[in-house]
């Protein structure tokens, strides 16, 4: 047998042991003065025997499988072409069974095409043994994938090193300043390094986060989370609540500590990333270098979590925490209950002297930051109706996820980046969704012009807040001559609400401040407004616009801006793989269908591989356009800290 060059005399081999059931190596070969090689020799893998070394210590011992097998094939190789001249069949022990031929390590080769999509899989978040199960069950089992689950493993490894070659981080913003040439609206990501020019702290924001920000920034969460990357940097995403009532992303950073100047430096880099536009709150939990960088950068903004108080009251004071008499009665009133300052003064007196905390330290440090978690102090505060920072620890637990004590930099970014697809996506089903009206549980005119203005989440909480007029009673009114006062009580409670409302714009306001807090009118006012005759609808004062159906309407954004679907290899593949379903049903049909798929199968692929040949041809060095990517910044890969 004659081949044009040894690729494909080894695969002709190849195929030819894979069928008998050994395995093959390349063997010796002979070059002549010039270097030309003259002879070339393929063996079986268990021909000859392994050299043993009693003395050399190794990490790992394998399993002898030389056992002097003399099957082999030599070819002469003569300006390029490769000839067959020897050729011997001699076996010494018994073949591989054909159930376990597939597992022959010369017959495993990964295609390009499934090297790309197992890539992709990986990317979007998709552990590797789920993504092998996938393409296993695709093919119609792991024999008929050609390559097993190690071979899977070790790839990925392979394509992880070949990627961070030059530093992760280096790599990282590499990453970065590619987006920025590809969309200059991208234009924020802010390095901090040490004196030795390793990275200590990176933030990062894409486009559409800015565009986000713009709508929704008014309120922000920012917690941290760990054990994402292999360096154990410290994860802060910056997290707040869209029309929908979901998390949305604002951007993302990596902190080296957790120390007051690196939350001053992110957020500084947030700031001005944002236009130097600040939010309006911003919850954390009771750490004191936030609180310390908040204060220095957002000035009177903040707001601490009520679920974190309430858990750390149950570790400080847990005799008196765990008991009804002093939660209920007054830690709970003190925290959600109280409307004034004197009178969350009058309850904190009232449990010293019932329970005798005058002297508790955890008590006094928290008396001392009261206007930062009580209602009574921060009833007027645009917070969202947010009252703890669990949304974006809801966030936190999916970067948990999704990364590892092992994963890289830029992996995490790019798994990042597929998780704010993903809410992105989430996002738009909710704006379809809301293209008709909600159905009103009660036929009145306010609540009709509520379901078309809301979203649905937020017309949600509306209609539950207008059921409870029917809970609410007029006890009594006044008139100064420009404004009315009405005096509600709500059965069963003696507890009253006063509401004030001028007759000529329909301009309300009620003293339990939940439209300042929320951004929909409360029920106290809902019932003085739904008795009025004149008024059909929400009065347009209150109406935020960022919880309305058209919230980012009039902002600049190119939300529909996307890459091709020529850009990736596997959207290349789906699209593919949708259109040969049907054939491939067809062609199973019987012995005669086969054959004709399969005869335009082998057409197709002769036609690719010409147009592949003709293109490397005629393709100028394309090196360029990498280098031209790459950033002028030079940093260092933070030390990497070993595991427990």
């Amino acid at each position: 047998m004659i081949f044009s060059n040894e690729l494909k005399a080894y695969n002709k081999y190849v195929a030819y042991a894979m069928s008998k059931g050994f395995g093959v190596r390349k063997g010796n070969l002979a070059r002549n003065s010039k270097g030309e090689i003259i002879r070339r020799t393929f063996v079986c893998n268990c021909e000859g025997y392994s050299a043993s070394s009693i003395d050399d210590e190794k990490k790992f011992e394998r399993f002898e499988v030389r056992c002097g097998w003399l099957a082999h094939i030599k070819f002469k190789v003569d300006d390029g072409i490769f000839e067959v001249i020897e050729y011997i069949f001699d076996h010494n022990y018994a073949f591989i069974p054909e159930n376990q031929r597939h597992l022959i390590r010369c017959g495993r080769i990964m295609s390009e095409t499934c090297n790309g999509v197992l890539t992709d899989m990986v990317k979007a978040g998709i552990r590797e043994t789920s993504a092998y199960k996938f393409l296993a069950n695709e093919a119609g089992g792991s024999k008929n994938l050609g390559f097993n689950l190690r071979d899977c493993q070790n790839y990925l490894q392979t394509k992880k090193s070949e990627i961070i070659i030059g530093g992760d981080c280096q790599n990282l913003l590499n990453h970065f300043h590619s987006m920025e040439q590809q969309n200059p609206m991208f234009s924020s990501y802010a390095i901090q390094v040490d004196k030795d020019g390793r990275l200590t702290n990176i933030f990062w924001r894409d486009s559409l986060s800015k565009f986000d920000y713009d709508c929704f920034g008014d309120v922000l969460i920012f917690d941290t989370t760990y054990r994402t990357n292999i360096y154990e940097m410290i994860c802060a995403p910056f997290v707040g609540v869209n029309h929908h009532w979901k998390n949305v992303l604002f951007g993302c950073a990596f902190l080296l500590d957790e120390t007051a100047e690196s939350f001053i430096w992110l957020f500084d880099a947030f700031l001005k990333s944002m236009g130097n536009k600040a939010p309006k709150t911003i919850f954390t939990n009771q750490d004191q270098a936030m609180a310390k960088a908040i204060r220095t950068i957002f000035p009177n903004t903040h707001r601490l979590c009520t679920w974190h108080i309430g858990k750390n009251a149950n570790q400080n004071i847990p005799h008196l925490y765990k008991k009804p008499g002093f939660k209920d009665k007054y830690f709970s009133a003190l925290m959600y209950r109280c409307r004034s300052n004197d009178e969350f003064e009058f309850i904190w007196r009232e449990m010293e002297k019932e329970w005798g905390t005058e002297n508790n330290s955890w008590l006094r440090k928290l008396y001392g930051i009261r206007h930062k978690w009580s209602l009574a102090f921060g009833r007027d505060i645009f917070t969202c109706g947010i009252l703890s920072s669990q949304k974006s620890e809801s966030t936190n637990n999916v970067f948990q996820n999704i990364a590892r004590k092992t994963s890289t930099l830029i992996e995490f970014v790019h798994y990042y980046e597929e998780q704010v697809k993903h809410m992105r996506e989430i996002k738009s089903q909710y704006d379809y969704s809301c293209r008709g009206k909600a159905k009103a549980a009660v036929p009145h005119d306010i609540l009709k012009h509520a379901a078309s203005v809301y979203t649905r989440a937020i017309f949600k909480k509306f209609n539950d807040e207008f059921t409870q007029i029917l809970s609410e009673n007029i006890s009594g009114s006044t008139f100064d001559g420009f404004i009315y006062s009405f005096t509600l009580k709500c059965r069963g409670s003696q507890r009253e609400h006063i509401v004030q409302i001028d007759p000529v714009d329909f301009s309300v306001s009620c003293e339990c401040k939940s439209f300042e807090s929320k951004g929909w009118l409360c029920r106290h006012a809902l019932k003085v407004l739904s008795e009025n005759i004149s008024v059909t609808s929400i009065p347009s004062a209150y109406i935020l616009k960022r919880w309305t159906k058209c919230a980012k309407q009039g902002i600049e954004n190119d939300e529909f801006h996307h890459l091709s679907a020529d850009s990736s290899k596997f959207n290349r593949f789906s699209a593919l793989m949708q259109q040969s379903f049907e054939l491939m049903s067809l062609g199973a049909e019987d012995e005669n269908t086969i054959k004709i798929v399969g005869n335009s199968m082998e057409k197709a692929k002769a036609k690719i591989s010409l147009y592949k040949s003709s293109a490397d041809e005629t393709d100028d060095v394309s090196g360029n356009d990498d280098e031209a990517s790459l950033c002028n910044i030079s940093v260092l890969d933070p030390l990497r800290k070993k595991g427990k």
